[in-house]
């Protein structure tokens, strides 16, 4: 498995230096407006770029906020429509379908997402990250996009229960897929770790990135 504490360090890396400039809900606010993306109808053949991304983000159902990019690196900020961890996750699964299919599957050159949720229930993760190598590893569905770019209903739906993406086959789990679920689960992060980053920024006058002692969670 890859180790996914260095992506999880990076999330909260943002995060504490968003609420330090007093832009949270907005991660590409710290980009400047060079980085605002804008969405844009897919091309035919398909770009595989970040206005299609977003394009695409709509087209299913999430409500984009802002996405900024810096060099090969995007920042999502998105409305959450979910009430619980079950529905919250769900988005997640498809945000990471169309990352795969509308950008990754299409040759994109983005090594990193960052997403951020604007309005966030009590106890739901304020943000979370998809490491492309993670995609090319671990992910061997999904090759071939839909023609319309569509998160196929199948995947979208699939079931988050027990860590898994409920991608059963008839010899068991697929236990890439467990293990790909599972780096994406483990970068949430929480209020309470960013308040942490936060209070160790005003002690020590920098982010201490290579603190692994915060707690490691995922629901």
């Amino acid at each position: 498995m890859i180790d996914d504490a260095t992506s999880r360090r990076r999330l909260l890396a943002t995060a504490a230096a968003t609420a330090t400039v007093g832009t949270a809900g907005c991660l590409g606010s710290l980009l400047g407006q060079s980085g605002q993306i804008q969405p844009e109808e897919p091309s035919e053949p398909r770009a595989g770029s970040p206005e299609e991304f977003y394009y695409f983000l709509e087209d299913n159902g999430i409500a984009v906020e802002e996405l900024a990019r810096e060099e090969n690196e995007l920042y999502l900020t998105y409305e959450s429509e979910a009430e619980d961890v079950e529905a919250s996750d769900e988005e997640i699964m498809v945000i990471y379908e169309v990352y795969k299919r509308a950008l990754i599957r299409r040759g994109s050159e983005i090594d990193f997402l960052y997403s951020e949720v604007a309005n966030p229930f009590d106890g739901q993760a304020l943000g979370w990250g998809i490491d492309t190598e993670w995609v090319t590893r671990f992910d061997a569905e999904g090759n071939e996009t839909a023609s319309d770019g569509s998160v196929a209903n199948e995947t979208a739906n699939a079931s988050a229960d027990n860590g898994t993406v409920g991608n059963e086959s008839g010899q068991g789990i697929d236990m890439n897929r467990v293990t790909l679920w599972s780096n994406i689960m483990n970068t949430k992060v929480y209020e309470d770790d960013v308040e942490a980053v936060g209070n160790e920024t005003a002690a020590n006058g920098t982010a201490n990135t290579t603190d692994d002692g915060l707690e490691n969670r995922s629901n």
